[in-house]
């Protein structure tokens, strides 16, 4: 069931949702974007087409809905395979509502690229209206989607094959367009809205080692243990959610790092300055998924240094004060940088025009025809 048909300059099909998007303070790609096209179409709104949700979890309500956006969330009257939880990524795409009240003459940008098996009705890839496919991650080696293989590659066949434009985060990104036939994808990378940002330097006690973003099998567990081993007078703050239960033993015996658990991202600026150094400690090779790192323009934002590992296109956006080495010299960076320095200065970043969350959105809003 539908809750409302609103008029709307553009739909936007999310990952997840409006609510989702909303709880956290749309910190995701598809929330910046969302954003900022609210933004640049007021006062013509943006209707964010939720996934649908299995009907107890669809009565949760949003909170701080981005500007001049509107949510049309369907309720999914199924129950999720609790056994694949995966699953429901395609088992809700048939309970997408349907599209005829905004007709073809309003495009769309997809992020979810199961909307593609959606019914024909739902489907905003079946008629003339102009879609912009926007690649988040490359689900077809993310671990998170390995039980649906096969239905990740059909429904990726599916947008690929009817997308008017094709955009990618990343180089990773960009290459699984070209598998699927897409050499015009355009490779647009991540941004940030540097004003949100303060280079004020507000640590105290112990070096203070940050990291804000999910916690699971994409960061290097091994990396984030022996290097807080290695240096017990510094602090590691981590900042998100602990996506995988293996990783919460580990990390909680370490007196030296501190797990605050979720964050809004309001919250993430004030948190950032607490810190001497950004840290992105990622998986290289297995448990890459292909995407570009938002957290490093965030980091870079608030002037701080940044230390990463080698992980595919870290080193390609130019940043200054980026610092990349194999994961297993990171305990000795740090214990050599805690020699030297009881804090560590901001390292100041211009930021283009170009690399903003408004270019970004300006980009796709040229490819859809605004």
């Amino acid at each position: 069931m539908t809750t409302s048909f609103p008029k709307a300059s553009v739909l936007c099909f999310p990952m997840h949702g409006q609510s989702k998007l909303s709880s956290e303070g749309y910190r995701t790609r598809d929330g910046h974007v969302i954003e900022w096209l609210g933004k640049l179409n007021d006062p013509d709104p943006v209707a964010v087409i939720s996934r649908p949700e299995p009907a107890p979890l669809s009565l949760r309500k949003n909170r701080n809905v981005a500007l001049n956006t509107i949510d049309v969330s369907t309720r999914a009257w199924k129950v999720p395979n609790l056994r694949n939880r995966r699953r429901w990524w395609v088992d809700s795409a048939s309970s997408y509502p349907s599209l005829d009240p905004w007709g073809p003459a309003v495009p769309a940008v997809v992020w979810n690229p199961f909307v593609a098996l959606a019914p024909k009705g739902s489907n905003p890839f079946s008629n003339t209206r102009r879609v912009v496919f926007d690649l988040l991650d490359d689900w077809t080696v993310h671990f998170a989607f390995a039980g649906i293989s096969e239905d990740v590659l059909r429904a990726y066949r599916a947008a690929f094959e009817k997308a008017d434009s094709v955009t990618a985060n990343a180089e990773g990104t960009l290459e699984l367009a070209h598998r699927f036939g897409r050499k015009d994808a355009v490779l647009l990378p991540n941004g940030v809205d540097p004003e949100r940002f303060s280079r004020r330097s507000e640590p105290t006690g112990a070096l203070n080692i940050g990291y804000v973003g999910k916690i699971g099998k994409r960061v290097d567990l091994a990396c984030i243990v022996e290097t807080a081993e290695s240096n017990p007078d510094v602090t590691f703050t981590f900042a998100g959610p602990i996506l995988d239960e293996e990783y919460r033993a580990p990390l909680s015996a370490l007196p030296n790092l501190r797990l605050l658990g979720d964050v809004h991202y309001t919250d993430v600026p004030d948190l950032l300055q607490s810190f001497d150094v950004g840290w992105v400690p990622h998986r290289v090779g297995e448990g890459e998924v292909g995407g570009d790192v938002i957290k490093t323009y965030e980091y870079r934002a608030a002037g701080l240094p940044v230390l990463a590992t080698p992980f595919a296109g870290v080193e390609q956006r130019g940043f200054a004060g980026l610092h990349v080495l194999e994961g297993t010299r990171h305990g000795s960076w740090i214990k050599d940088l805690a020699s030297k320095h009881s804090r560590v200065s901001r390292v100041e970043e211009d930021f283009p025009e170009l690399m903003t969350w408004e270019s970004k959105a300006r980009r796709i809003r040229g490819l859809y025809g605004a």
